[in-house]
């Protein structure tokens, strides 16, 4: 009875709800305010007055006339208006009840742009969205948001625009590759660290647009490259001050975070400094702090989750423009200290012509890098017509790996085939250098250019280390038949060098067409000295050991030539060309007197198409051919790369391999509706591939070689589609996405081909929603099937399904108060080569209150990995390989700590 009147209730209320709140259609007509012509296929756009949202879009008929049906009469709306050649407007509807169900908001004029009026351009400025050409902008200040937010948050506003919780930003459905600051590099290309160290209420205008690449901006002559780009222009009274903020927090099992951040603007001129230190895995302001799960170098210079690391980080930043922009200078200095430290178990599989060579290995690392880059682009424009830019980096790198190792090989029964015990330790050093010079030339007529281009790059490294194998040998029945040791002291002394000169002319044939020519001149000089001495047979360490020891040097000497046709029109891009490369080999082993000489001819073809469907909507094929030659470490590899357990022999017979590749995208948008929709693929052919066969003996040595394999083709592909929605009732934006990739790879093991083919398999579903001062959610559903075949072994299969989990969301609550919880999930089912279910759930959250005034201060207090699960895991396949690797990682702790936000801006006085 009870649940009866609740229903009778609820249907009550439903009704007279509905009898509250009634439809309605809304109408107009646009006309030019100077000849009173109706405006045809004008853009008209209907918004939430209450934050801005896009809640209809529609055209303008013949007669100038639009109409908007099925409108709540207890919502307040804004109309905007745009239309090619005339001022921008919008206009908050009037509270005037509709009459019979219309509302009509009678004739609207818009006025041409050269014939504008002071109190026009006022009302134009109430515009939320600007669309201009390619580029849509966005009045930061018409989008709600708290305060102290950073960038990040007022993008997540934004229509359009989506944020997932590592930070990547996605707009119009595409990736943003470059994220700008009125219109310069902040810290070189790290999109997230501008996003998430930048203060929203500083910005004036968001700006989206597809970057065109450096060639095209000089030469005029569109070649189809682009990058999704944002541009965050700088409100003029944010710009002369400092702001920044500091965290610092203190946990559970000696965990500890330190983290700051100065910026000083003044005008054009901006200063940053950052710096961090901690041992949960945060190696800096921006991208770096993605958790990243996976193999990897075991911290030799980029956290990648694997082992328990303190990091240590520091960079500078300064740009500055002076004489009207004609000069200006962009540089960045950065620091950073990784120490990790932890265990790596790898359980593999190698499948061979006679069996299976199942493999155990454990290693216990102790590693510490240490990394200095410095970079500065100083560009002086010389009159219209002339740019000059020079450009130099430099790279420091000390490292010191401490490496304690055990490997057991078993053969398809079970029985062991060698034990194999490594300890090494290696202090390495590292210096890299660039000096390049440009020289772009505008001449006499539209389109002719001349570009040349001066590349330098100096190189050098030295290493002394100490590594130790101790391996015992079986015989078929289990019995140990042999022992051996080889105790090595390493040293290396090395140095290289590559000079390049490239010079560019564009000729214009047509208005449509133009011809770009190109030549460059190339030198690579390379000296490797890499010593073993041989400890275990002579402990005075004074003989060198020719079997672990190179001193090769080898002089490259290359030139290029090509042409290529664009033909441009505004809708269509079409180019195609091609270059010839002649390139003379000369290598000399030093130690066994050994000379190489060989000569390689390279074609490059390539060709393009970019066409314009419509605004926003554009399809891109592309293909490009490339003759591959041989490196010089698989003509002749360095004899100090080999070990007890391996071997590499050269193949100074090796010829060019060719690459064929093909890629395709579409991609559309509907600014106005945000629906966003397309794909991307591309597939590789290497013709005649270069592989590295692998031969085991009977001890369980393996012996390397590059070979060519003619008559085979390897083939990599990969494909994706998605469509992208905003589902206005509930103010949801919905992607859907469609991957898939795989191929085919040909080796030779023990003389015998192998054919590996794979493929995955992945369908996802990914949401962003966010509401002003309520909550912020993201949530990305990921289904996949993966599958490896390798000839060898047919009946071995490695087919898996696989599901993985993202999703944080963010809740805000009695004004002061904000609770974040974010889980990844992953499982993966067992397959014929890995025997065990695999799954992990990481779930991280804290909470936080707000004091001070504007919300300047927040302490949170917070756990990592409440359910304590995080297990360092990844599978692999390669070749005839398939591997399951567990880690050590940052597991289970708790942290109280605090963020304070600062900012001091100096007041502009506005002139009169």
């Amino acid at each position: 009875m009870h649940r009866r009147c609740v229903v009778l209730l609820i249907m009550f209320l439903c009704c007279n709800m509905s009898s509250f709140g009634q439809s309605y259609t809304l109408k107009g007509m646009l006309r030019d305010t100077n000849i009173h012509v109706p405006l045809y296929r004008v853009s008209v756009v209907l918004l939430q007055a209450r934050d801005s949202f896009i809640v209809a879009d529609t055209r303008t008929d013949r007669q100038g006339q639009f109409t908007f049906h099925q409108l709540a009469d207890t919502a307040e709306y804004i109309l905007f208006y745009s239309y090619p050649g005339y001022a921008a407007y919008s206009q908050k509807l009037t509270t005037e009840k509709p009459v019979n169900g219309i509302l009509d908001v009678g004739i609207v004029g818009l006025m041409l742009r050269e014939k504008l009026l002071r109190e026009v351009i006022v009302k134009a400025r109430t515009a939320v969205i600007k669309i201009n050409g390619d580029t849509t902008e966005y009045a930061a200040d018409s989008f709600k948001i708290q305060a102290n937010a950073s960038v990040e948050d007022l993008l997540k506003q934004l229509p359009g625009m989506q944020v997932d919780q590592y930070g990547n930003v996605t707009v119009q459905g595409q990736k943003v590759r470059r994220v700008l600051v009125d219109g310069e590099e902040f810290f070189g290309d790290d999109p997230t660290l501008v996003t998430r160290n930048l203060r929203a209420d500083m910005i004036d205008k968001v700006q989206v647009y597809d970057r065109k690449s450096d060639a095209a901006t000089f030469t005029g002559i569109e070649d189809g490259v682009k990058d999704k780009t944002i541009n965050l222009k700088i409100k003029e009274d944010k710009n002369h001050g400092t702001f920044g903020k500091v965290e610092a927090g203190g946990g559970s099992d000696g965990r500890y975070n330190g983290q700051g951040m100065l910026n000083a603007f003044k005008a054009k001129r901006k200063m940053a400094l950052y710096a961090t230190t901690g041992n949960i895995g945060r190696a800096g302001l921006g991208a770096a702090d993605k958790q990243k799960l996976g193999t990897g170098n075991d911290g030799a210079e980029n956290y990648d989750g694997k082992g328990l690391p303190r990091i240590t980080t520091a960079g500078a930043h300064y740009d500055n423009k002076w004489k009207d922009d004609k000069q200006s200078f962009n540089g960045n200095y950065k620091l950073s200290t990784i120490t990790v430290t932890g265990d790596d178990v790898v359980t593999s599989q190698n499948n061979l012509p006679a069996g299976l060579i199942r493999s155990n290995s454990f290693n216990r690392f102790d590693n510490q890098h240490t990394r200095q880059s410095a970079n500065g682009k100083y560009i002086f424009k010389v009159d219209s017509t002339a740019t000059i830019t020079a450009y130099a980096d430099g790279t420091v790198t000390d490292s010191r790996q401490r490496n304690y190792g055990n490997v057991q090989n078993f053969r398809d029964d079970s029985s062991m085939i060698y034990n194999n015990e490594t300890s090494a330790h290696n202090d390495y050093h590292l210096n890299v250098y660039n000096a390049n010079l440009a020289w772009e030339k505008k001449l006499n007529k539209v389109g002719r250019t001349l570009s040349i281009y001066l590349e330098n790059n100096f190189s050098d490294d030295h290493s002394t280390g100490l590594s130790r194998s101790q391996s015992e040998f079986y015989d078929s029945t289990g019995t140990r038949d042999s022992t051996a040791l080889l105790y090595l002291n390493t040293r290396t002394d090395n140095n290289w060098r590559t000079n390049n000169l490239r010079g560019i002319y564009t000729e214009p044939l047509s208005g449509k067409l133009s011809l770009i020519v190109n030549y460059q001149f190339e030198n690579k000089f390379n000296y490797d000295d890499k010593r073993s001495y041989n400890l275990g047979e002579n402990p005075s360490g004074k003989d060198l050991d020719d079997q672990f020891s190179s001193e090769m040097r080898n002089n490259t000497w290359s030139n290029q030539g090509g042409v290529a046709l664009n033909y441009v029109t505004p809708k269509l891009v079409l180019k195609a060309g091609n270059n010839i490369r002649k390139v003379s080999l000369n290598m000399e082993s030093i130690l066994d007197s050994y000379k190489l000489k060989r000569n390689f001819l390279n074609w490059n073809p390539s060709a393009g198409m970019q066409y314009t469907i419509k605004q926003y909507t554009v399809l891109d094929l592309s293909y490009t051919g490339n003759s591959v030659n041989p490196e010089r470490s698989q003509l002749l590899p360095l004899r100090f790369d080999n070990g007890q357990l391996f071997t590499f022999i050269p193949n100074p017979d090796l010829r060019n391999s060719f690459s064929h590749k093909v890629n395709g995208a579409y991609n559309s948008a509907k600014m106005v509706s945000n629906v966003y929709y397309g794909g991307r693929g591309n597939i590789t052919f290497d013709a005649n591939p270069i592989t590295q066969t692998i031969n085991v003996d009977p001890s369980g040595r393996y012996i390397y070689q590059f070979v060519n394999m003619p008559g085979y083709t390897n083939i990599n592909y990969q494909a994706m589609t998605y469509y992208s929605k905003r589902l206005m009732p509930i103010e949801m934006q919905l992607v859907a996405i469609l991957n898939t990739s795989g191929g085919r790879n040909f080796s030779l093991a023990n003389d015998a081909v192998n054919k590996l083919t794979y493929q995955t398999y992945s369908v996802g579903l990914e949401t962003f929603k966010a509401k002003l001062k309520k909550y912020d959610g993201y949530l990305l559903i990921q289904a996949g099937y993966n599958t490896n075949r390798s000839s060898l072994q047919p009946q071995v299969k490695n087919d898996f399904p696989s599901l993985e989990v993202k999703s944080n969301f963010t809740v805000y609550f009695l004004k002061k108060f904000e609770l974040h919880t974010d889980i990844n999930y992953l499982w993966q089912r067992k397959s014929e080569a890995f025997n065990n279910n695999f799954s992990r759930a990481i779930w991280n959250a804290w909470l936080g209150r707000s004091f001070l005034k504007e919300d300047q201060l927040i302490i949170k207090v917070s756990c990592n990995d409440i359910l304590n699960q995080n297990n360092g895991y990844a599978r692999t396949a390669k070749n005839n390989f398939f591997s399951e690797n567990r880690f050590t990682t940052i597991r289970r702790f708790f942290m109280l700590g605090a963020t304070w936000n600062f900012t001091r801006f100096k007041t502009i006085k506005s002139e009169t």
